[in-house]
């Protein structure tokens, strides 16, 4: 831009940016991808279901409760082959079902809990 160009509006300089909105009144809703990652949903299913099996062997408090209705929900997400369900299912389980896993040697799960 040159000095004697003018602006009119907004002036804006994006550089090497992953940009979320741009100009006045623009919203960012969230992060919005398309990222088709292929999952060995047979693996994660696999893997989900010896972590609900040693969660459900201990002896039950509400949090070991809750860690086994999200784990159901991975489970379903990964037997209909749907990843932002079981991922997103993963997630939500706290540090503790994290050590679990990692104990119990489910490590492809593992790298998604709690993330």
């Amino acid at each position: 831009m040159s000095k004697n160009d003018e602006v009119m509006g907004d002036k804006i300089t994006i550089n090497n940016s992953a940009i979320g909105a741009v100009g006045s009144g623009a919203v960012n809703y969230g992060n919005v991808t398309s990222s088709s990652e292929n999952y060995d949903y047979s693996l994660m299913l696999e893997e989900i279901i010896k972590l609900k099996d040693a969660i459900r062997a201990m002896s039950q408090s509400d949090a070991q409760i809750l860690a086994l209705s999200v784990l159901i929900q991975a489970e379903e997400g990964a037997s209909s082959q749907n990843g932002p369900v079981m991922i997103g299912a993963l997630r939500k389980l706290s540090s503790w079902v994290f050590n679990v896993a990692k104990d119990i040697g489910v490590n492809v799960i593992s790298n998604y809990i709690g993330k």
